[in-house]
């Protein structure tokens, strides 16, 4: 049995006291689950923890102390901070892993407690949209804090009306894929104001409403439009004038709500006279960039742009968001090589100020035949801590492909170093064809070693075999692209739906299939 030892003394029992509020009552009752779990510590008398709020501490920060005659003190900014302490304290000391949901490790050794630490987050506001990442408790566990979280949980930040974004179609009435209103006609601001206002009355717990473009590039050019944005040299001119507008107008009703808006395509650029309100957020979209390179590598010629763009907003505002992409959304199953920049650029926008961040996955696919749930903890983390060293983030990965995929985790490895080696020095976009991030003639001269990656993967996998079997589903996929056949076509869709795999983000599986051509052409696009 693994032992509790604070400061050299072993521990047979505690008694755990915590504030009144309905937060530290849970957080107190996961601490004594976890410890009777691991340890077999018995709660309701023996070596004294706190565990309560402390306003002193930043929103959703935490401090664990140890002093020598009132015991160890887990303390938290708020009802989401004292219970992230918690789950810091079981990872740190016992080695505790909330992995995935129903994927939980407890470490070994014993529960050694020598010094306290402290932790506060740099960005306020994570979000999660990957399937396996949308479960309560598990988001929770993982510091992520968007979407429905009861209070005794410790809340949520509250995006107006459930909705991540609400576009001019909604607040105007143009039509989202294919027109923008004129953001000088002052009919049109008016609407906006009065549905922002409608939607605000109607849900008062918002903290945040999005303002946001359509999801097209036909901005108006009207001589109003054209006039303004000529001025401040980009099309974010007219747009950020038209949010300020109406986060003036709501500020004194609504003193609690930022209002945010995307910077996205043509109004990523700053503009040059026009400021954000304090009370407005501005999202910086990277959907043009390139995921192989660091954001900030200056040898990246597709990044340099975006760069430059949240430079120049972090003179600007500190209030910025980033809406990041993190898979292929034309190729969901095969390789998404970008583990090697995932942590750099967490580091990056953290270094620019951000403050908020949802990193776009397949949300829409019920499980991933790639990485999607490796990818889903790793950001998890990053997010929470964007300035973990290369050591802790490699080693947070390791120690989710053992978990995972079970004693062969390590050819699975394998295969994430070489298709992260091979995009070394080519661009990689979300859209890109799978043969455009890694040449068909590099994956046949490996084709029979990674084979028996895979092969010895699932032999050695155990009871973790069919979460081997599904992130094969993206070797299989790159195999029929090298060798279409029937027969294995067939077996890859039966397995597609058995693991309700969708195919891309816009598009429904296939129903009719020519299996004498390669998968990337099994879609109907025009369809």
């Amino acid at each position: 049995m693994r032992k509790l030892i604070v400061k050299g003394t072993e521990i047979a029992a505690v008694n755990i006291t915590s504030g009144e509020s309905a937060p530290e009552k849970y957080a107190a009752a996961e601490l004594a689950k976890y410890l009777d779990k691991i340890a077999g510590i018995t709660t309701g008398g023996g070596y004294p923890i706190t565990v309560k709020i402390d306003d002193r501490l930043h929103r959703d920060g935490y401090r664990i102390s140890i002093c020598d005659t009132t015991g160890l003190y887990i303390l938290g900014g708020n009802g989401r901070g004292v219970i992230y302490g918690v789950y810091a304290f079981l990872e740190k000391y016992a080695g505790v892993r909330f992995f995935i949901p129903g994927l939980e490790v407890y470490g070994s050794g014993d529960i050694i407690v020598d010094e306290g630490f402290s932790h506060t987050p740099v960005i306020d506001f994570r979000q999660s949209d990957w399937m396996c990442g949308r479960d309560v408790e598990w988001r929770v566990k993982n510091g992520i804090n968007d979407r429905v979280i009861p209070e005794e949980m410790g809340g949520y930040i509250k995006m107006a009306d459930g909705a991540g974004v609400h576009t001019m179609e909604t607040l105007t009435g143009a039509d989202q894929y294919r027109e923008q209103p004129c953001l000088s006609d002052p009919e049109n601001l008016a609407k906006a104001i009065k549905k922002v206002r409608e939607i605000l009355d109607s849900d008062p717990d918002a903290t945040i409403i999005s303002v946001s473009q359509n999801d097209n590039r036909n901005f108006c050019t009207c001589d109003k439009c054209k006039a303004v944005d000529d001025e401040e040299g980009s099309h974010m001119g007219t747009l950020l004038r038209f949010v300020n507008a109406v986060a003036d107008d709501i500020r004194e009703d609504f003193p609690h709500v930022t209002v945010d808006t995307l910077a996205y395509q043509y109004t990523r650029q700053a503009p040059k006279l026009t400021v954000p309100r304090d009370n407005v957020c501005i999202r910086l979209c990277s959907i043009e960039c390139c995921f192989s390179h660091p954001l900030n590598d200056p040898t990246c010629t597709e990044n340099v742009h975006f760069c430059s763009d949240i430079v120049e907003w972090n003179k600007l505002s500190d209030n910025i968001y980033i809406w990041d992409y993190v898979t292929n959304f034309l190729y969901y199953i095969a390789p998404f090589p970008n583990f090697g920049v995932l942590r750099e650029n967490m580091r990056f926008f953290a270094d620019h100020g951000v403050k908020g961040m949802y990193p776009e996955g397949n949300f829409n696919s019920p499980q991933s035949g790639e990485f999607g749930e490796l990818r889903c903890y790793l950001l998890a983390k990053l997010m929470m801590d964007p300035y973990m060293s290369t050591t802790d983030y490699y080693g947070y990965m390791d120690e989710f492909l053992a978990a995972y995929y079970g004693d062969g985790w390590r050819y699975i490895r394998a295969f994430i170093d070489f298709t992260t080696m091979e995009t070394a020095g080519r661009h990689m976009r979300i859209y890109d064809h799978p043969f455009s991030i890694i040449p068909r003639d590099r994956y046949e001269a490996m084709e029979d070693i990674i084979d028996t990656w895979w092969d010895k993967a699932e032999e050695l996998a155990g009871d973790r075999l069919d979460s081997v079997k599904r992130s094969r589903m993206q070797w299989r996929y790159i195999k029929l692209m090298l060798h279409p056949s029937e027969e294995e076509g067939q077996a890859f869709i039966d397995d597609v739906k058995k693991y309700r795999i969708r195919w891309c983000e816009n598009k429904d599986f296939p129903n009719d299939v020519d299996f004498s051509k390669t998968p990337d052409l099994w879609q109907n696009w025009k369809k």
